[in-house]
Formats: structure tokens, C-alpha cells, sequence
């Protein structure tokens, strides 16, 4: 009776598990997630380029000094990227085809240490521009 409650519990996990992979929920608060799968679909040669495209984009708007709302408006400025860049990420995640969707949200479960260890160097990485463009441009500043 046991052994068959327990391969009950598991049929119903498995069961679980491949819902959970296939309707996977992405809300837009979970945007370290959202960007760990587009991360490994982009990898993936099967990812068509309309799929880049809305996460392209966003990354795009992100370093864009123009905005839709200028950001010294005090509340609005900041609002349009924080709805913006989350509704085309997922917009990209829902281009995506099913088996590479499938993969890459498997693989950001998984793989999350490698992909904090890759955002952790760049930020170190854009921290180490920063600096030196700094020096650079004190260092020019004052020879002048």
C-alpha cells in the first residue's frame, strides 16, 4: 500500500513538473528570471531573429539616453521603463519556439549558479569601465 501511495505522489510531481514547463508563469516582478531564460535561448541556434528582436529592443530602450517620458518628470519618467522593458522581454519569451522555451527555462532552474557567477563578473566588469573612464577623464581634465 505504501510503495503504490508513493508512486502515486510521484506520478503527481512528475505530473507537475512537466505543467509547470510547458505553462510555465513568468510575472513581470520575476525579471532576473525572465532574463536567465532569454539568456539561454539566445544561445540556442534555433531561436529565430523575431524572437531577439523584442528583448534587442528593450535593451536598446534601457541605454538609450531618449525616452518616451523624459525621466525628470518626477514619477512618470522612471514608470516607462519599468513597464516597457518587462513587457518586451516577455513578449521575446512568448516568440520563442516551445522546445527551446522548454529547454532554456529548464536550464535557468538549474543553471541559476553559472548565471549569477556571469552577472556578478559583468557587473564587476562595467564597474572596472566606469572607474577607468573616470581616471581617464579626471587625468584629462587636469592636464588641461
Amino acid at each position: 500500500m505504501m510503495v503504490y501511495i508513493w508512486m502515486q505522489k510521484e506520478i503527481v510531481v512528475i505530473y507537475t513538473f512537466t505543467k509547470m514547463i510547458r505553462h510555465p508563469k513568468i510575472r513581470p516582478w520575476m525579471l532576473k528570471k525572465e532574463i536567465a531564460i532569454l539568456y539561454y535561448a539566445f544561445r540556442d541556434k534555433r531561436t529565430s531573429g523575431l524572437a531577439k528582436l523584442p528583448a534587442v529592443l528593450s535593451l536598446i530602450y534601457l541605454l538609450n539616453p531618449l525616452d518616451l517620458i523624459p525621466e525628470f518628470i518626477p514619477f512618470l519618467g522612471y514608470m516607462d521603463d519599468l513597464v516597457i522593458v518587462p513587457l518586451l522581454l516577455s513578449l521575446s519569451i512568448r516568440l520563442l519556439p516551445a522546445d527551446v522555451k522548454e529547454e532554456s527555462i529548464l536550464k535557468a532552474n538549474t543553471g541559476h549558479k553559472k548565471f549569477k557567477l556571469l552577472i556578478f563578473a559583468s557587473i564587476l566588469f562595467i564597474i572596472a569601465w566606469m572607474v577607468g573612464i573616470f581616471f581617464l577623464v579626471r587625468y584629462i581634465i587636469n592636464k588641461h
